[in-house]
């Protein structure tokens, strides 16, 4: 699905150059299993050997950290949520965090308070797990997938005030953003924020 979803992204940003995708869910399956540490040396390879590109994006939240450290000394090698924090701490401090799988919680949650940390704010984030919706996503039924998180995130809602914004966490939930957008506050998704983000990292160097 990503690999769609970038290429077609990067068409609507009018990007023409080269572009390659490394498919490995078998990394995030580990992760969820296993833990990150079992994945972290298979990632940081996987991301080094990539960085030969002006621009790399490593697309799943969860492994977002080790990205993170491979950036020390790759700075073009980008985590997709990234962009997409620093526009929520810009938002209100007040942020529903919808998530769909808990092995991304940890990273999601640190990424956002760093993030607003780094630019003086304060975000109070509230956590929504729609992990009903995963099993949709896996069977290929994204409409499904879509409609599971907007329930989950609509019932949330119902219950308590409405927030200042909504954070769709994995890039995965972009799919459930046009059925929030009659809520009256902003819905984001980290998709095409990082497409943006890649496309400059790239034309920098």
């Amino acid at each position: 699905m990503h690999v769609e979803t970038f290429d077609g992204l990067l068409n609507q940003l009018g990007y023409e150059g080269a572009r390659t995708h490394r498919v490995m869910p078998e990394l995030l399956d580990q992760a969820r299993q296993h833990g990150l540490d079992h994945v972290r040396a298979k990632v940081e390879a996987a991301l080094s050997e990539l960085a030969t590109a002006d621009a790399v994006m490593c697309t799943c939240s969860t492994l977002g950290p080790i990205a993170d450290v491979v950036s020390r000394t790759h700075d073009h090698v980008l985590r997709i949520d990234r962009p997409v924090m620093e526009k929520t701490c810009g938002i209100g401090p007040d942020i529903l965090v919808a998530i769909c799988l808990e092995s991304t919680q940890a990273a999601t949650l640190d990424l956002l308070k760093a993030c607003a940390d780094r630019a003086g704010t304060v975000v109070l984030p509230r956590v929504v797990l729609s992990a009903a919706a995963w099993p949709y996503f896996e069977r290929g039924d994204y409409e499904g997938f879509a409609d599971s998180i907007a329930t989950t995130i609509r019932t949330e809602v119902s219950r308590s005030a409405l927030p200042d914004g909504i954070l769709l966490a994995q890039a995965s939930m972009r799919l459930a953003e046009a059925r929030l957008s009659d809520m009256g506050i902003p819905v984001i998704s980290s998709p095409f924020l990082a497409a943006e983000r890649a496309i400059r990292v790239a034309g920098s160097r």
